[in-house]
């Protein structure tokens, strides 16, 4: 039987992420009441497969991605998109090593861009450095297409305004944000995104398949009457989600590169001597490529997957009403100790002879089911090379490592890194 627990909703406001973690050692079902709503935390594996898996048809993902603590209401729908033929068609779109190899020529000429006037001795603000990356990666690499600087200042301000989005909220708050000077910034944003947006799918390269191939090409076939104006706003939205989560973790794997006594450089040496990295030459990064991964076990861009009930359901033999909201414990999931050994530990030699554990839910931080990450492996490469291609050229300190807690789990705004000598490949 499940735990019962009550949580303040000042306590879920401040840091969600800390009131899951206490939660998780409460059992593997946990009913959480707050505000007006009443939550089932999931925080055991064997109840992953039910709720992405066997039961995706009645519990589904919500409209709102914020934990609600208003009162429950019935899930909406985006009805003009259907949902899974535009899935297979960005399936189809990021099938293969084609474009894997295209994200990872993107990412080596962003960060020689990027990188051209820093010098050893000088400093950084990190986190600004690795969103113009991950625009540059995410547009010519999955988007095949380009954009100029003042759109990739859209693009930037647009991750800002989100990354600092409430991660707790009701309809009350929605509503207090709408009709405040936060909301009419947000629409702002929003709309200029929507901009950028439409030169994207004008500038795009149609001899390359990318993920704006299903936009243009499936999406009109499919819902053939959706209006241009949404369109737009998906390919925002695509663009958004996979920029957003590229930032996030490449600001953690630098850190922990930092930090951490697992040297990298002699596999790169290795492999790479003075060439740019490459596709193919990723294949031969294990370390790396475990690193990689051990970063995405330990800082999931996404702490929770939520889930909505649009109809009565069970999850690990609890009754699951309607409008209930169901919510995976991903932190606790990755990090459970009976699949993990230390499981706190960053350890990256775990994965090199594959999934550390024995349970297939044990590690959730792309997703599973229907609705897992379909740019996984994509994601997996353009973060490996960037972290290659910054490392190899700067010895990254950090100077302080603070993290936000408001909004995305990530190090703060005002990050900023000494540049270091180290070896620059092609000297």
């Amino acid at each position: 039987m499940a735990v019962e627990v009550r949580v303040s909703t000042r306590d879920l406001q401040s840091d969600f992420e800390q009131v899951f973690d206490e939660l998780g050692e409460r059992g593997d079902l946990v009913w959480v009441d707050v505000g007006e709503q009443r939550f089932l935390l999931v925080n055991g594996a064997d109840e992953v497969g039910e709720v992405l898996v066997e039961r995706s048809d009645v519990l589904v993902k919500p409209h709102v991605q914020s934990i609600e603590i208003g009162p429950p209401e019935p899930e909406r729908s985006d009805g003009a998109i259907p949902f899974q033929p535009f899935r297979r068609a960005l399936a189809r779109s990021l099938a293969g090593s084609t474009l894997v190899a295209a994200s990872v020529d993107a990412v080596v000429a962003a960060v020689a861009a990027e990188t051209a006037g820093w010098r050893p001795g000088g400093t950084v603000d990190l986190m600004p450095a690795l969103r113009r990356l991950a625009i540059a990666t995410v547009v010519a690499g999955p988007f095949a297409s380009r954009i100029d600087d003042r759109d990739v200042a859209v693009v930037d301000e647009a991750l800002r305004w989100i990354d600092g989005v409430p991660r707790v909220t009701s309809p009350k708050l929605r509503l207090r944000g709408r009709l405040s000077r936060h909301g009419l910034r947000a629409r702002y944003v929003q709309e200029r995104l929507a901009e950028v947006a439409r030169r994207l799918l004008e500038n795009v390269d149609r001899s390359r398949q990318s993920e704006l191939t299903a936009v243009l090409v499936d999406l009109p076939r499919i819902a053939p009457d959706l209006p241009a104006a949404r369109a737009a706003q998906l390919v925002g939205e695509l663009l958004i989600g996979g920029a957003g989560p590229l930032t996030q973790t490449a600001g953690w794997a630098l850190l922990r590169l930092a930090e951490e006594p697992y040297d990298l450089r002699a596999e790169w040496a290795e492999v790479l001597g003075d060439e740019p990295v490459s596709g193919a030459a990723l294949a031969l990064l294990p370390r790396t490529e475990a690193f990689v991964r051990e970063v995405t076990r330990l800082h999931p861009t996404n702490p929770r997957i939520t889930r909505a009930a649009i109809g009565e359901t069970t999850v690990g033999g609890e009754h699951v009403p309607e409008r209930t909201r169901v919510i995976l414990n991903v932190n606790h999931l990755n990090r459970d100790p009976r699949f993990y050994d230390d499981p706190e530990r960053f350890d990256p030699d775990r994965w090199l002879q594959g999934r550390p554990n024995a349970h297939k839910f044990a590690y959730v931080s792309f997703g599973v089911g229907e609705r897992r990450c379909l740019g996984e492996s994509v994601a997996l490469a353009s973060l490996a090379a960037m972290l290659v291609e910054l490392a190899r050229r700067f010895d990254i300190r950090f100077e302080s490592a603070r993290v936000s807690t408001a909004g995305r789990r990530q190090l703060e705004e005002g990050t900023r890194v000494t540049l270091g000598t180290t070896h620059v490949p092609g000297t």
